[in-house]
């Protein structure tokens, strides 16, 4: 099993509320210092220019592909699709990278040991834990349990890995199951032109249905609830394609793939609202010699 990151940056931000600590070289930096700790190939996809100090910590550490403005789901995309283009083998391990997360030093150490030893396919470093769903701590109200979930844990080396709903779009994967899965992250992104629904395909490879059917009929009739007019209308276009959704995830269990979270999470998206929780981000962020606040 070959590691291979692939770390997704592009020369903007958005308008997220961050914490102080917050900056692209941070981040990088974090995911650099994980990196030393085990044996890897690296590539950047730099969607459009970087800052040059950005782009200064990359050169040297790995390849890196300039990407010509793609927009938010063509990175994505591109970056899913490098597997397949580069040949990589199905038991290879694919750690995909957006450049706004912060990284303990020890996590993709964790990574490589919990992909060795775990009966799982998907990897999320940072993700939703059952506790803290449990505690009301979800950022949106659709995302329920589904029928027939089943709680699982495991120990590997002291470090917990938790069996979770959903995660974003930085996890890690076994390319054999990404390739399988690459037409559900296709069928999420229609038919919305910058969004994608990184929490249907979760939980949709894993052979659950992402949304309740009740609700998707109310939603095809314009009877969502608490809604202004425009809202219902919006919700009934989107209702066929969710319920698309519903029907791509009844696979045979032979093609359902298990995705695992760290338990406390090894790395957090860096926006205020949803750091992840049961670590100090501010100190991981010192540790890795960065000044915080520094070029964003």
């Amino acid at each position: 099993m070959t590691l291979r990151i692939v770390y997704r940056s592009y020369g903007g931000d958005n308008t997220k509320v961050r914490p102080p600590y917050y900056s692209k070289q941070t981040a990088l930096r974090s995911l650099l210092r994980a990196a030393d700790a085990v044996d890897h190939e690296l590539v950047f996809l730099n969607d459009g220019p970087v800052a040059e100090p950005v782009l200064e910590l990359m050169r040297g550490r790995g390849e890196v592909v300039a990407l010509p403005g793609l927009g938010l789901f063509g990175s994505l995309m591109a970056a899913l699709r490098l597997p397949g283009e580069r040949g990589w083998a199905d038991d290879d391990l694919v750690y995909f990278c957006e450049d706004d997360y912060l990284h303990t030093a020890d996590a993709l150490e964790h990574l490589v040991r919990a992909a060795a030893r775990l009966p799982a396919h998907y990897f999320a470093l940072y993700g939703t834990l059952p506790a803290e769903r449990a505690a009301g701590r979800v950022s949106d109200p659709s995302h329920v349990q589904p029928r027939g979930w089943r709680a699982q844990e495991w120990d590997v080396d002291g470090q917990e890995w938790v069996r979770v709903l959903g995660t974003t779009s930085t996890f890690g994967v076994r390319v054999g199951a990404l390739r399988a899965d690459l037409p559900l992250v296709r069928q999420a992104k229609v038919p919305h032109k910058n969004m994608y629904r990184d929490w249907d395909v979760s939980l949709a490879y894993q052979g659950f249905e992402p949304y309740r059917w009740g609700g998707l009929l109310r939603d095809l009739v314009l009877l969502t609830p608490a809604a202004s007019l425009r809202d219902r209308a919006r919700s009934a276009v989107l209702a066929p394609f969710k319920m698309g959704m519903n029907l791509r995830s009844h696979r045979r269990p032979g093609h359902r793939h298990v995705l695992v979270a760290a338990s406390p999470n090894l790395a957090t998206h860096l926006e205020t609202a949803y750091l992840a929780t049961g670590r100090d981000w501010e100190r991981v962020a010192r540790g890795t010699g960065d000044r915080p606040g520094a070029a964003r």
